[in-house]
């Protein structure tokens, strides 16, 4: 019989995407300037994540990688209904590109002993989308990307994502343990309980991995990201000349100049 699901949902801490400026110095984001918040598509994935532990039983932890203020999307996610969270938190995760970020959160996964790893399809930051199939990589496991819901099939330990392709739908079934990226708007996330949201504020507290904890601390940082960004530059404004035309004829006689 069927126990239920460990679920893993792993979230971020990101910069305000609405309030983010540029540093006209030195190219970089002013992310001192933008409030910290829960990374959009990541609401996503904590809804999906809860209503699959609805649909077949079991945990979901929450996970983020940060500085300790990144425990404040963990109480987002223990606010919405996750059972507990983990905060992986070292200076040697410090200037991580998406190769160590997803190796660490592999890693955590793996000591979660998790069936089921439920990730926002990117982060609002860098978009780059290669953190979750970068955790399936990492541990050999299924991977279901760009997933608009699920559907567990828990006597087969298959997990089956739809997904949209150019003329309809697809549905990819996945054994267990399996990596899920979730589309940005696949569900409605649902409200923190008022009860939930007191105890996520006031009582809950994160477990804390370091790189060594994982076993990770020669394999990740700056100095083990196989990427690096060489510059930055903002789009300079555009000037644009504008000449009002009464008539159609004229309109007709600058559209052949320009031809």
């Amino acid at each position: 019989m069927n126990d239920g699901w460990n679920i893993v949902v792993c979230v971020k801490q990101v910069p305000d995407a609405d309030d983010v400026t540029i540093d006209p110095d030195t190219g970089t984001l002013n992310r001192s300037d933008a409030p910290a918040v829960l990374n959009r598509p990541d609401h996503n994935a904590v809804e999906s994540a809860l209503a699959l532990r609805e649909a077949v039983g079991g945990t979901v932890t929450a996970i983020t990688m940060g500085p300790p203020p990144a425990k404040a999307v963990l109480q987002t996610a223990v606010g919405a209904g996750a059972d507990g969270g983990v905060l992986l938190t070292d200076r040697a995760f410090g200037g991580s590109d998406t190769w160590p970020t997803s190796l660490a959160l592999a890693r955590a996964a793996e000591e979660l002993d998790a069936d089921v790893v439920i990730c926002g399809e990117e982060s609002t930051d860098s978009s780059t989308g290669q953190v979750p199939p970068g955790i399936a990589a990492h541990n050999g496991w299924s991977q279901l990307t760009y997933v608009e819901s699920l559907e567990p099939r828990p006597d087969e330990d298959v997990l089956v994502g739809k997904r949209d392709v150019e003329g309809g739908y697809e549905r990819v079934a996945a054994k267990l343990p399996v990596v899920v990226a979730m589309e940005f708007g696949a569900n409605r996330p649902r409200p923190a309980g008022l009860h939930r949201k007191i105890f996520a504020e006031t009582e809950f507290e994160p477990v804390e991995w370091t790189a060594s904890d994982l076993g990770i601390e020669d394999r990740v940082g700056l100095a083990n990201s196989p990427t690096k960004v060489g510059g930055m530059d903002t789009a300079s404004p555009v000037e644009r000349e504008r000449e009002r035309v009464d008539t159609v004829d004229d309109l007709y006689e600058h559209i052949m100049e320009v031809l």
